[in-house]
């Protein structure tokens, strides 16, 4: 491994989903640890922008939306691709690290002109070595996504920071606390978010309902429940409310943006979440989280916090209220003691 020297402006970059965003922001915080004196960058997708710009240790946040860029005119791609390069190189880094490693991130990192360049070579990607001057990380599938960006995080040095373990990795603004307290029902608050991208990771409304009326009944707890913008995941919410029999102590709010979303979560005494990159928000703010897990492996993607949890089963429908319900009572014994429940 190379001695780095003079490092004083750092990009990272990693596009994709939320979730992953959520799961870069531990190995943001070691690079911020392993430069102090230097300014730390990520360049990221517009949608997950929102989230980046809650993190305490950058420094910047470079947005591109690169939907856009893949449906739109050809000649507008070229453009908007020629002005990022361009603002790349005009920023002058010292150290780049690209912690997403497809060809056109590969290839961000080498004309940047940066004078240390660093990536992931994937297992089943092509990986461009020339735009590289530091040895790659070589991707392990058998790691926790967070542990392989840590891994990459870790090569860009000889002499690895001490860095204390931190249960809050976003800072949410003075405003949006401030919103979120007038939004959330009174206190303890159990949050339910029942929205996913896709059908097969939404666990059914009616057991999202039979837990609500569970920590209602048990705990004396209000419930919040949670779903994105479409009609879909509006009507998802609907539906499991509709199902709550306690429906006096159960709120509903939809379409929520990042930081709302992580205010409301940071306030609440737990979060039950689909797997969802709002599930990886819970993590992020240091609030207690379960994940319901189907089709994705948790071994690789679970909520990393200290009291995080999950439960899993081959399809989320096998997934029983009762196997919930018995591992957020473990919770409420051992992750939540300083906590109203």
């Amino acid at each position: 491994m190379r001695e780095l020297h003079g490092i004083s402006n750092v990009l990272a970059i990693r596009f994709a989903r939320l979730g992953d965003v959520a799961l870069l922001l531990p190995s943001l915080a070691y690079l911020k640890a392993s430069f102090p004196s230097a300014r730390l960058s990520l360049l990221t997708g517009s949608r997950c922008a929102p989230l980046a710009r809650l993190c305490p240790d950058l420094d910047e946040v470079l947005a591109v939306d690169r939907l856009a860029m893949r449906d739109g005119p050809k000649w507008g791609a070229l453009v908007q691709i020629r002005r990022l390069v361009a603002d790349i190189r005009s920023r002058n880094f010292d150290l780049v690290v690209d912690f997403h490693s497809f060809r056109e991130t590969n290839l961000l990192t080498w004309v940047s002109g940066a004078r240390y360049r660093v990536g992931m070579k994937r297992s089943d990607r092509a990986y461009l070595s020339f735009c590289f001057n530091l040895k790659p990380v070589l991707e392990d599938k058998g790691v926790h996504v967070a542990d392989m960006f840590r891994m990459v995080a870790e090569n860009v040095h000889t002499a690895p920071p001490e860095i204390a373990p931190r249960t809050r990795l976003i800072e949410i603004p003075p405003d949006e606390a401030a919103r979120a307290r007038e939004l959330l029902p009174s206190p303890p608050v159990i949050v339910l978010y029942v929205g996913a991208s896709v059908s097969e990771r939404r666990w059914p409304s009616g057991r999202f309902a039979a837990v609500a009326d569970y920590v209602i009944r048990t705990w004396s707890a209000s419930v919040l429940i949670v779903s994105g913008a479409s009609d879909r995941e509006v009507a998802i919410a609907e539906e499991t409310k509709a199902a709550v029999r306690e429906i006096e102590n159960v709120t509903v709010l939809t379409g929520l943006g990042i930081a709302d979303l992580a205010a409301l979560f940071r306030s609440a005494e737990m979060l039950i979440s689909n797997d969802s990159g709002p599930m990886h928000i819970g993590s992020a703010v240091g609030v207690p989280t379960l994940g319901i897990f189907s089709r994705s492996l948790p071994e690789h993607y679970r909520p990393v916090g200290a009291s995080d949890r999950y439960v899993k089963q081959d399809s989320v429908g096998k997934v029983s209220v009762e196997e919930v319900v018995e591992v957020l009572e473990e919770m409420r014994t051992t992750a939540c003691p300083d906590r109203r429940l």
